[in-house]
């Protein structure tokens, strides 16, 4: 029940949102609006998305790109906590 609730917030808040931008926006998506495309996927596929790239489209429906990391970070979906985070890129990665 709690999880059909909170899937009804994700999508009406989507759809209050929809065609108030009308071009491309160079808007960067925060953390915030990662992690809330992340739980709308996850609960929508049955699965944590195991890239960021999978949120993308979804992002770019509300005219948002992905934030650009600092030197030496990166984007990814910390599949355990399902959540979006920065983390080190390490050599080789």
């Amino acid at each position: 029940m709690l999880r059909h609730s909170i899937h009804c917030l994700l999508v009406a808040g989507m759809v209050v949102g929809c065609g108030e931008k009308a071009g491309i926006s160079s808007e960067e998506a925060t953390l915030f609006d990662l992690n809330q495309t992340l739980a709308m996927v996850t609960m929508r596929a049955g699965r944590c998305p195991s890239d960021v790239t999978e949120l993308t489209n979804l992002l770019s429906l509300d005219g948002k790109r992905l934030p650009t990391a600092t030197a030496g970070k990166k984007l990814v979906v910390d599949r355990t906590q399902q959540r979006v985070v920065f983390v080190d890129v390490t050599p080789g990665n």
